[in-house]
């Protein structure tokens, strides 16, 4: 069976000091058919952040764009992936190794057809770490088999649009069918602050159904 593609985009804005950690994350993931898209949002920090990029050659697709803010730096990794499916992994955060892998073996197991398929994603638990990777916020697996089992009984995504804190959704946990970026679209670039925010609701509102993966799957810093 092939497996499809997955782009993992990684925007990034000066930073020199974790972007090597995120990438690594992203090229230790144990599903096989992966593309990495860095993208430099016209970083200022005299080329430090293009050096680390720069250094993983034909490993990553590296671009470079004038700074226009994380809205248009996803966007614009979204217009250049090849992938079927999109990840998003912030410059400071991390994945697990099986993250993709897990994801894809959840979505798999919904026995939906091809078509049904592009409108479901699915986010995952995640844990809170400070600058040098320690935890400072963690979910137990007691309480990621509960929220599983609360998400699974809502119809619909009532659960994130109400209480989104409550289910602990990180962004950087989703995985999402190219599809859904034709029915809700991408982030909008005019906004600087919630602009994820508003995307993540948008999508919620156009009926694309959520679910929840019980397993740590990102650290989120």
């Amino acid at each position: 069976m092939d497996l499809p593609l997955i782009s993992i985009v990684i925007p990034v804005y000066n930073g020199s000091n974790d972007l090597a950690e995120a990438i690594e994350s992203a090229l230790s993931q144990t599903y096989p058919n992966v593309e990495i898209v860095v993208v430099n949002d016209g970083s200022r920090d005299n080329g430090a952040t293009a050096a680390v990029a720069k250094s993983y050659g034909d490993k990553i697709r590296y671009f470079e764009k004038e700074n226009g803010g994380s809205s248009s730096a996803i966007n614009y990794g979204i217009s250049q992936m090849r992938g079927e499916w999109f990840s998003w992994l912030s410059h400071d955060d991390l994945y697990v190794p099986q993250k993709l892998q897990k994801e894809m073996e959840f979505l798999n197991a919904l026995n939906l057809s091809d078509e049904e398929l592009k409108t479901h994603m699915v986010f995952s638990a995640s844990q809170l770490i400070d600058a040098s990777g320690k935890i400072i916020l963690n979910t137990s697996a007691k309480e990621a088999q509960a929220m599983w089992s609360t998400v699974e009984h809502i119809p619909g995504n009532e659960y994130l649009i109400a209480q989104p804190r409550k289910f602990n959704f990180h962004g950087c946990s989703c995985l999402i069918h190219r599809r859904v970026f034709e029915i809700a679209g991408v982030l909008d670039e005019n906004l600087r602050i919630l602009n994820d925010v508003e995307w993540w609701f948008r999508i919620y509102a156009s009926g694309i159904r959520m679910h929840y993966v019980p397993e740590i799957l990102v650290k989120g810093r």
